[in-house]
C-alpha cells in the first residue's frame, strides 16, 4: 500500500516494515519495524515520492501518525495553523485507511482522536472567521471540507448551548464522516460542477449518502445518531433535500446542525462548485437572503450568534 514519505517522521522508528518499489511487482525492504528513520542518508531516488507497507500494517502507520498528532496539538510552543496542518495529515491518513481496509474498531477509535482534536481547536479559538481561514488552507478538498464542517457544527452547537461532551463529540465525530461515501465516487462525478451533471450524474453523486450509511454501518457500535448525520446532512426545513426530502421536524437533532454547517461550508470554502467564496459575514447573509434560509431555525440563529460574537 502506498505511503507518502511526508507520513514517516525523520529520526522516529518506523512503525512497521518500509518498502521501495522497484517495479510493478517488485518491493525491496528499505526500513525494518523498529528501524530508525532518517531517509537523508538512504541512497534511492529522489522522485520516490511514495513509500510502501504492507496492506495489514496500515493502521500502524495511522496510529503512529495520529501520536505524533498528539505530541504537537498538547504542544503550546507551536502554532494553531502548524497544528491544523498536522491534524489533516492525520485525518487523511484515516480517510485512508477506511478507503482500503474498511471501516472497523481501529478506524473508529481513530476517527474519534480526529474529532476530540477538532473539538479542542475549536475550544481555543471559536472565532467563525479564524477558523474558516484555518481550514481553508489545506490541501485535500475532502479533508478540508470534513474537518470545516466538524468544526463549524461544534460551533453552531455550542452557540446554541449545547453542553454536554458526549453530544459534542458524537456531533463532532458524525460532522468528520459526513461525506465518507465520497470515496467511493468516480473521479469524473466528484470534479464535475454539480450544476452540469444530468440526472444520472446527479443521481450517483446524490449517492454517496448511502454509500456512507453502509460503510458505517458495518461497525456495530456506530451510533443511530452518526449514521443519522450521514444519511440526512443534505435534508433541510422545507423538505426539499435530499435523498428523502424530509422536513426538519422529521431530522436527527444533530443531522439539522450538521446540514447547515455543510452548507455554510461550501459558500465559504474554494472548490469545482464554487470558484468565488465567500467571506463568513457573506456567507450567512446569502444562506438567509438568497437561499431563503432553508435550514433549521435554531441553528441558523446560532450560527449568526456566533457570527457575531466574532
Amino acid at each position: 500500500m502506498a505511503v507518502s514519505r511526508d507520513e514517516f517522521i525523520p529520526g522516529t522508528q518506523a512503525p512497521v516494515d518500509i518498502f521501495l518499489k522497484l517495479s510493478e511487482k517488485n518491493f525491496v525492504m528499505i526500513l525494518k519495524e523498529g528501524a530508525k528513520i532518517n531517509f537523508d542518508q538512504m541512497h534511492f531516488p529522489e522522485r520516490a515520492e511514495f513509500l510502501f507497507v504492507r496492506k495489514a500494517d496500515y493502521h500502524k502507520c495511522v496510529g503512529k501518525a495520529l501520536t505524533v498528532a498528539g505530541i504537537v496539538l498538547d504542544s503550546d510552543k507551536i502554532s494553531t495553523e502548524k497544528k491544523t496542518a498536522v491534524l489533516s495529515k492525520a485525518a487523511d491518513s484515516i480517510f485512508k485507511e477506511i478507503e482500503h481496509l474498511g471501516f472497523d474498531h481501529q478506524a473508529l477509535e481513530h476517527s474519534k482522536i480526529i474529532s476530540k482534536s477538532i473539538q479542542s481547536l475549536v475550544d481555543d479559538k471559536p472565532d467563525l472567521s479564524f477558523v474558516i481561514n484555518l481550514m481553508a488552507n489545506l490541501s485535500d478538498d475532502l479533508i478540508r471540507h470534513s474537518m470545516m464542517v466538524s468544526a463549524i457544527s461544534v460551533i453552531i452547537a455550542r452557540s446554541m448551548k449545547w453542553t454536554m461532551n458526549t453530544n459534542l463529540e458524537k456531533l463532532a465525530l458524525g460532522a468528520l464522516l459526513h461525506d465518507v461515501g465520497m470515496k467511493e465516487l468516480p473521479d469524473d462525478i466528484l470534479e464535475m460542477p454539480r450544476h452540469a451533471m444530468n440526472r444520472e450524474q446527479a443521481a450517483i453523486y446524490e449517492s454517496h449518502v448511502y454509500r456512507g450509511v453502509e460503510i458505517l454501518r458495518t461497525m456495530p457500535s456506530i451510533s443511530d445518531d452518526i449514521i443519522a448525520i450521514v444519511l440526512e446532512h443534505h435534508e433541510n426545513a422545507p423538505g426539499q433535500g435530499y435523498p428523502r426530502r424530509i422536513r426538519d421536524f422529521k431530522m436527527n437533532p444533530f443531522a439539522r446542525v450538521v446540514a447547515l454547517a455543510d452548507c455554510f461550508a461550501e459558500v465559504v470554502m474554494k472548490s469545482v462548485n464554487n470558484p468565488n467564496p465567500k467571506n463568513a459575514a457573506a456567507a450567512v447573509g446569502f444562506i438567509e437572503v438568497t437561499l431563503g434560509q432553508p435550514f433549521h431555525k435554531p441553528a441558523f440563529l446560532g450560527l449568526k450568534a456566533a457570527l457575531q460574537q466574532a
